[in-house]
């Protein structure tokens, strides 16, 4: 009995406005991602008036978000529309952090110190289930990898890297071949540090 190749299923991606670009590059890697928008807009007070566009039409449908947490001023709205995406009666939801910006801050040194790390991973962590269960977490280049503990049971955090990207893009550069320390830096070692050296 032969087995049957079940299509790739499509998944409608829907992004953040300061990562519109990187959506569309995303976009362009396979036909099976739809890009999706978002009325992104604010009341005279401020504070957000968000639209999902085609929102009736996710139904049973792959869901994802490309999310930029760089500036705090904008972590309000996205949470909102992350919050909002998995309730749509997806059949999944993935959310896609290229960077978790307190990813640095993730113990306390002494008493009074605020770990927002653990803050952040908590907010993460209140995503609402789909219709296909827990939300899909991936993070791209998180500081610690212990920092996986700090997300609840409602989320399946997966932690990516890029590294081997930018390896490969700093070999194509025409002065390649003054980053050989850079090579020797991370070879065979079990953490990266990006430091380049130019000589």
């Amino acid at each position: 009995m032969a087995m049957v190749k079940s299509p790739k299923k499509q998944v409608n991606l829907f992004y953040s406005l300061d990562c519109e670009d990187l959506a569309q590059n995303v976009a362009l890697q396979s036909p099976h991602i739809v890009l999706q928008n978002i009325k992104w807009r604010s009341f005279a007070d401020g504070f957000p008036n968000i639209y999902i566009n085609n929102a009736e039409e996710l139904r049973g449908q792959h869901v994802a978000f490309l999310a930029s947490f760089s500036s705090p001023a904008h972590v309000f709205e996205q949470l909102s529309v992350i919050y909002a995406l998995p309730r749509l009666f997806v059949a999944s939801f993935t959310l896609v952090l290229p960077f978790f910006p307190t990813g640095s801050f993730e113990r306390m040194e002494e008493e009074g110190d605020v770990a927002t790390a653990f803050t952040l991973a908590r907010m993460l962590s209140n995503i609402p289930i789909s219709r296909g269960g827990p939300t899909s977490l991936v993070i791209y280049d998180i500081h610690a990898l212990q920092e996986r503990f700090y997300f609840g049971d409602e989320v399946l955090p997966l932690f990516e890297t890029g590294i081997p990207l930018l390896k490969q893009r700093l070999s194509q550069l025409p002065d390649a071949d003054n980053l050989l320390h850079f090579q020797m830096m991370v070879h065979g070692s079990d953490s990266t540090s990006c430091l380049i050296i130019f000589h």
